[in-house]
């Protein structure tokens, strides 16, 4: 048995299966590396590299447009992926959708072949409950790589498997048993995800943990007759993942009763009555919105890709100037309860 990481880059998000880089690490059941390569292709596509996160890859158009296509590697990849091998990748659904992609795009048949996610097998491993990238988890294992060079991917990916099964105190197969893994497979373009009975038990268990936790909030504010604030959905989002810290209101009768060290429960507004506990740790307090956008921290009031003046048409869309005018604007500034 051997292990086979695999890694793909794709260079146009607007090209279903823009495949330019197929990184591969092979390794022995003790995890000991036997070979480590770099398959590069010509995707015959413009490289777009603006994401929403821009990309910074190792590899440019120049240095690919002289190697061989898909339909070329096609022989040399079936032959990898053949054997008696486990393939492993991280975030493995995005890696096989593209690999299924590339393949109808260069029409060439579809792969057949069983795989793992190490991203789910982190997950449960160390109870990370939404994902985690393969640059976060290097960050918590202390270890350096280069992200979004397919190879390098690769084999952190190998060392994430073989970190979990040492933390387990145990190989492979038993780690398998132990999380209640049901490998995912590709076959005829069709692609079933892996699945993992630990995971689905931790994010159960934490999902009626949160459920109680929302049940209890709601009693304090009717108990204590609470202050509450409503939330555009996106940007409850942001608040609760810990990058919003700044809400931008009127100063009207109900933020006139605030100060610093008060309790605000915030609330998404969308009906599931969703809601975090803050407290008042600043406020700022100025004549109008264009002025205290001078004094805030746009990230913290989430200001992301917008422009300042698209930025104050949602606010004025909300705001009335009249209203503006009769009582100023407030910068709350506020930290999660713990």
């Amino acid at each position: 048995m051997h292990f086979l990481a695999i890694d793909l880059e794709a260079c146009n998000m607007y090209v279903k299966g823009s495949v330019f880089s197929i990184g591969v690490v092979c390794a022995d059941e003790n995890f000991n590396i036997l070979f480590k390569r770099d398959i590069l292709i010509n995707p015959k596509c413009k490289f777009v590299t603006k994401f929403r996160k821009p990309i910074e890859f190792s590899i440019d158009k120049e240095s690919i447009k002289d190697m061989p296509t898909l339909l070329e590697q096609y022989e040399s990849l079936s032959e990898l992926f053949a054997g008696d091998n486990i393939i492993l990748a991280h975030s493995a659904n995005n890696d096989m959708y593209m690999l299924n992609a590339a393949c109808k795009r260069a029409d060439v048949p579809p792969f057949k072949f069983e795989f793992i996610c190490t991203q789910t097998i982190y997950s449960a491993v160390y109870d990370v409950q939404n994902g985690i990238g393969l640059d976060a988890a290097a960050e918590r294992l202390s270890l350096n790589f280069t992200h979004h060079k397919a190879d390098d991917d690769a084999e952190m990916a190998l060392f994430l498997l073989k970190n979990c099964c040492d933390y387990m105190q145990c190989d492979y197969n038993e780690l398998e048993k132990k999380l209640g893994i049901t490998r995912g497979s590709i076959d005829n373009y069709d692609m079933k995800p892996m699945k993992c009975k630990a995971l689905e038990q931790l994010r159960n268990a934490h999902k009626l943990e949160y459920i109680n936790s929302q049940k209890k909030l709601l009693k304090e504010i009717k108990k204590n007759n609470s202050v509450t604030m409503n939330v555009e959905a996106k940007y409850f989002d942001l608040i609760k993942s810990g990058i919003k810290k700044i809400e931008l209101r009127l100063n009207d009768e109900k933020r006139q009763s605030l100060s610093i060290g008060n309790t605000l429960y915030l609330v998404k507004s969308n009906g599931n009555a969703e809601i975090i506990k803050t407290i008042i740790t600043d406020m700022i307090y100025c004549n109008s919105f264009v002025e205290i956008l001078e004094k805030v921290d746009r990230v913290q009031i989430g200001f992301r890709s917008d422009t300042e003046l698209s930025y104050l048409e949602k606010i004025y869309e909300l705001y009335s100037i009249e209203k503006e005018r009769e009582y100023g604007v407030v910068a709350i500034q506020f930290e999660q309860a713990k």
